[in-house]
């Protein structure tokens, strides 16, 4: 990166209201960065889909206990 903004520590910013349409095409070139960053990091994992332990996640339900839960 070739430039740190510093976050202001201290200092209030009065939100400034934009057009509904200036505020639609931001929030679509957040997604699709956010899209392209995803990629970048699937390309890098290779196989986006393949985890670590496979299929030995455990259930996001209650854990099987055939003694009661």
């Amino acid at each position: 990166m070739s430039k740190i903004v510093p976050f202001p520590i201290g200092k209030k910013t009065a939100a400034q209201s934009i057009p509904r349409e200036e505020f639609e095409q931001l929030a679509e070139l957040a997604l699709d960065i956010v899209d392209r960053i995803v990629a970048i990091l699937d390309e890098g994992d290779g196989d986006p889909d393949r985890e670590d332990g496979g299929d030995a996640e455990p259930s996001l339900g209650a854990p099987e206990n055939p003694h009661g839960s």
